[in-house]
């Protein structure tokens, strides 16, 4: 059968699968595996139609032309059941079966898996079955396919035959999107250049609410205009392109995205994490996670954990796997960070009320991925004198709030609610303010809390208030929890400092002096103009 032919002049160039083949041999008598290399092909179980063996494992790697992709269809399937398929099991892989990342999906029992397309021209398909119990097996065909397919990846790129070249005369390709049940599909088009003529009958890309024509049609596209983005209310998308006998274009490219792989955060405080965490994340994969708050939020992001392929070693650059953060909602913004590898980024802190995370992964080498979490800063009216914090909130940005939901230092300094504001005025004296030095200049610390529980999950944020008394200029920073536990240690070190200047005055830090001074040049000045007032009169 041709699913059993040995290939082996052309294992040379895939090792690590010729170590699966000869793994594959070791049970006696039989042979499977391979590598197929032909446009067409079939693969079957060993014994097809009849009952498979025990204990054996294959290994097929399909490679087609450069340029192309592979298309799996099964015709037949009929393995040992499990619920985890930890028994008798076949694994399909998007490129070669030694890196998990590449893995889409693990199938036993009796339901045929869905059509596969790879995304590139690999793709390998893993048999395994324990000492008990045997079942038919399989039948699967394979073909290249040029133009359109199967795509069941988290997400993944279309574009027109040729893409960026001029797409060729009397195509006529389709390509349906099957993600999980679960989540429906987002379609964006990147770039998008066709004949453009009205009612777009000559060239042009249809899209279908589902995998058939049959589907709600939702709109024939042509010319240099983006489609919409396109949101699907199911699990599956159709894109139909076609073109005539004559006048092209460069043609277009789409992204699409599961909603494993593509989400819009709007909620104050929240966390996400890579497809699949803890677990391998795929490869071959562009996501996209879009934070948006109301206007006058900005947005602080950090990273609880972070495991991706490392660095290029010889260009130093996240060149192959990475996650990317734009200040802004679009790839085309400004980019505030791209990290790889395991050393975990710093925190992120946006200029405007939106932030785009992008994790994209190459063909090889997949990792566990990364946490995050991320809080709306909320816009607070700062402002200090001499002797007091003067704070101001929008009502607007916090809507839901009681009062004293609100307040600086402890629950007994609430804000005052006005029509249009949260206000808090508060002397230094009062409510817990302290002074601190911060690179040697004394200055006035205080925390304002800001309660946003629901009665069924406790959210407090927390902000750190500091006056510079003297130049009276103030500030308002939010504060995680790592960073709760670096204030805390300053506040114990300045605690500490002070107990050491009560017993030991000649090792105290410097005092501000400015103050003394001041009013020392004001008596004098007093006493000079006394001093002048007299030497008039004796005059």
């Amino acid at each position: 059968m041709p699913g059993h032919m040995q290939h082996m002049e052309d294992a040379a160039a895939f090792p690590s699968f010729q170590h699966q083949q000869i793994h594959s041999e070791k049970t006696e008598g039989v042979k499977c595996g391979g590598i197929l290399s032909a446009p067409v092909g079939n693969v079957t179980s060993p014994n097809f139609p009849g009952l498979y063996p025990y204990s054996t494992e294959c290994s097929w790697l399909i490679v087609v032309a450069e340029g192309s992709s592979v298309l799996l269809t099964f015709h037949h399937f009929e393995l040992e059941y499990h619920a985890d398929c930890a028994y008798d099991y076949i694994k399909i892989y998007n490129g070669v079966a030694d890196d998990e990342g590449n893995l889409l999906g693990k199938f036993c029992g009796d339901i045929s898996p869905p059509h596969f397309t790879s995304s590139w021209n690999v793709m390998s398909i893993i048999f395994r079955s324990d000492r008990h119990v045997a079942h038919r097996g399989f039948a699967v065909g394979y073909r290249k396919d040029m133009c359109g397919g199967v795509l069941t990846g988290l997400s993944g790129t279309i574009s027109s035959p040729g893409y960026p070249l001029e797409y060729s005369n009397n195509a006529d390709c389709s390509w349906t999107i099957h993600v999980s049940n679960r989540t429906v599909v987002t379609l964006v088009f990147m770039d998008f250049q066709l004949e453009n003529n009205q009612g777009c009958n000559f060239d042009y890309v249809a899209l279908f609410d589902g995998p058939t024509v049959t589907h709600r049609h939702l709109g024939n596209y042509c010319g240099n205009s983006f489609p919409p983005n396109t949101v699907t209310t199911s699990n599956q998308l159709l894109l139909v392109f076609k073109s005539d006998f004559n006048i092209g274009g460069r043609g277009f490219k789409a992204y699409y995205y599961s909603g494993e792989c593509q989400q819009v955060l709007s909620t104050i405080r929240g966390n996400f994490t890579s497809p699949r965490y803890p677990s391998i994340y795929p490869n071959n994969i562009h996501c996209h996670w879009t934070i948006s708050l109301a206007s006058g939020y900005r947005i602080k992001l950090f990273f609880n954990s972070m495991d991706l392929e490392d660095r290029n070693s010889l260009t130093d650059d996240c060149d192959y796997d990475s996650v990317a953060v734009h200040d802004g909602s679009s790839e085309s913004d400004n980019v505030l960070g791209r990290w790889c590898g395991s050393e975990k980024p710093p925190s992120v802190l946006s200029t405007g009320n939106k932030l785009l995370i992008v994790l994209t992964s190459d063909r090889n080498a997949a990792y566990k991925g990364f946490s995050a979490a991320y809080t709306g800063v909320v816009p607070i009216n700062v402002s200090c004198t001499r002797t007091e914090f003067q704070i101001q909130i929008n009502r607007q940005a916090l809507p839901q709030l009681e009062h004293d939901s609100i307040y600086l230092g402890n629950p007994s300094c609430p804000a005052q609610m006005t029509a249009s504001e949260y206000k808090i005025l508060a002397r230094f004296v009062n409510c817990g303010t302290a002074g601190q030095k911060r690179r040697n200049i004394t200055v006035l610390v205080n925390t304002l809390y800001i309660d946003l529980s629901d009665g069924k999950q406790g959210d407090m944020q927390e902000y750190e208030l500091l006056c510079d008394a003297q130049r009276k200029m103030a500030s308002a920073s939010i504060v995680t929890a790592e960073e709760r536990e670096r204030l805390n240690e300053l506040a114990r070190r300045a605690e500490g400092a002070a107990r050491t200047g009560e017993g030991q005055a000649e090792e105290a830090p410097p005092h501000d002096t400015s103050d003394i001074v001041f009013i020392s040049i004001c008596v004098l000045a007093v006493i000079l103009m006394v001093i002048a007032i007299v030497w008039l009169v004796l005059l």
